[in-house]
């Protein structure tokens, strides 16, 4: 290596140094020097040998890491897709996180031929010539994986690496593998494993752990009004014998531009049907409406507003609207009532007596005080009303335990507390003569109030499963989610329907 001079710009650390003013008017000589004066110092700067021995390699996007402060901006993005190409470099770094820039880059030397061998020990041989599909060839000092949460390895034929130094080639500079890597498997937790071998020593390193989700939609999104079936709609009005004897015309043209129930939201059918049915929310409801149209009744109340007039794609604008809103108003509200006691003769409880459990024998039925202690229902024979009655009667003044906190419900009496209409002399087992006893269902009605997102769309998979807002506004959350996806898709970047 040459020699050449090198001028290094940087300051003194002002405390070792005396402030001359400071001596002359008697101050305290502890405090920093004013105005120090430039100095000149001179280095000697050698070459020397770098090698792999206590290095590591540190995989990130770009290679940037940090130096002894590590920098996680760049780490791997944690939502990449199917097929997508994953851009790394691997950099070789101290235990400091200094780089190794003299090292030269990290390239394979030469192909070798693993041949399937019994024993032990998989053969490496050499070979000039290679038929893709038939044989496996590996690096004989340079090995990239994709590696699963459990330690194994995504295999060859599920995932593809190359190297992408690109214009980069003719840098000088080195240490660093810059590579892409891409899988067809859809799994989470994975990491980029990289392992580089010299002469002497080996080198290791794993990425960040990130998620590969199927190239279509992680999330099916569908609004209320987004369920509009416009094909059948047309084959309903199509009363006409010639165009019930065309259903090539009906389903494969005239269906396939309309869309169905089940097709993308930004089909024309489904489209249509939400603005129509959704106008009055999008337009004029502060909690719903799009983005434009918030904008719009902001400006009516003169308020400063910063406005940006960014122009986005159809699919790409729909989603901002929805995500707009509030995840409370997105989730909605659930219907809480529990009062759905009658059968109405039904056995079924999926529509009536959802909260009315089996009959429990005045004779034979312990109930129990405490912890163990629950409601059940009182039916009143002659009115045919239902009372929610507790069983955790610890202030009643009368009570015959047969064991420790258990009691039977043949010896009631009024003590109790429970409030049920009949005669005061009514006791024990005589109360069969005007109620009847369930046990009580703890579940509420469920159907969904104030509703922006179809719940009960079959279609939908947006939200079904959300715990916590963190789960949804996080960084990698519900709501990146979904934007990285489509503009993945719109950049071309993955292919997903």
């Amino acid at each position: 290596m040459g020699e050449h001079n090198v001028i290094l710009f940087a300051a003194f650390e002002p405390r070792f140094f005396l402030d001359p003013e400071s001596v002359e008017i008697g101050t305290s000589n502890t405090l920093p020097t004013i105005n120090a004066g430039p100095a000149t110092i001179s280095y000697s700067i050698s070459a020397r040998t770098e090698t792999l021995q206590d290095k590591t390699l540190s995989i990130t996007t770009n290679g940037i890491t940090g130096f002894i402060t590590s920098l996680s901006s760049f780490n791997i993005p944690k939502i990449n897709f199917v097929n997508q190409d994953i851009y790394f470099i691997a950099k070789v770094v101290d235990l400091s996180g200094a780089p190794l820039k003299r090292y030269p880059k990290l390239t394979k030397e030469l192909e070798l031929l693993r041949t399937q061998t019994p024993g032990p020990i998989n053969e490496l041989v050499e070979v000039q010539n290679t038929i893709e599909d038939f044989i496996i060839v590996d690096d004989a000092n340079l090995e990239v994986k994709l590696i699963r949460s459990n330690g194994t390895a995504v295999l060859d034929g599920e995932s593809t690496y190359r190297t992408n130094y690109g214009d980069l080639s003719a840098s000088d500079g080195g240490g660093y593998l810059k590579g892409v890597i891409q899988t067809s498997v859809a799994d989470t937790d994975l990491r980029i494993q990289v392992t580089y071998s010299d002469a002497s020593n080996t080198v290791s390193g794993v990425s960040t752990l990130f998620d590969v989700y199927p190239a279509e939609p992680i999330y099916d999104i569908r609004k209320i009004g987004e369920d509009n079936n416009q094909a059948q709609n047309y084959k309903d009005l199509a009363t006409q014998p010639v165009l019930q004897r065309e259903p090539i015309f009906m389903d494969q043209l005239l269906g396939q531009i309309v869309g169905d129930s089940s097709s993308y939201p930004e089909t024309l059918g489904i489209k249509i049907h939400e603005k129509v049915s959704n106008y009055v929310a999008n337009i004029n409801d502060p909690d719903y409406a799009n983005v434009k149209s918030l904008n719009s009744l902001v400006s009516q109340l003169s308020m400063t507003m910063d406005e940006y007039n960014q122009q986005f794609p159809p699919s790409l604008e729909r989603l901002i609207d929805i995500l707009s809103v509030g995840v409370s108003r997105q989730l909605g509200s659930k219907n809480q009532f529990q009062g759905n006691y009658d059968s109405k003769g039904y056995i079924s409880k999926e529509f009536y007596g959802k909260n009315r459990g089996d009959l429990l024998p005045v004779e034979d039925t312990l109930l129990e005080t405490g912890t163990n202690s629950k409601n059940i229902l009182a039916y009143e024979k002659f009115s045919n009303q239902y009372k929610l009655v507790n069983t955790n009667i610890l202030s009643a003044t009368d009570v015959n335990y047969t064991s420790h906190n258990a009691y039977p419900l043949s010896a009631y009496n009024r003590s109790w507390g429970w409030g049920l209409v009949m005669p005061n002399n009514i006791t024990g087992i005589d109360i069969n003569k005007y109620y009847q006893f369930y046990d009580f269902i703890d579940t509420i009605e469920g159907s969904y109030l104030q509703k922006f997102i179809d719940f009960d769309n079959a279609n939908n998979t947006y939200l079904n499963s959300l715990t916590s807002y963190n789960q949804y506004i996080d960084k990698w959350g519900v709501a990146e989610k979904v934007i990285s996806h489509n503009l993945y898709t719109n950049l071309g970047l993955i292919s997903g329907s």
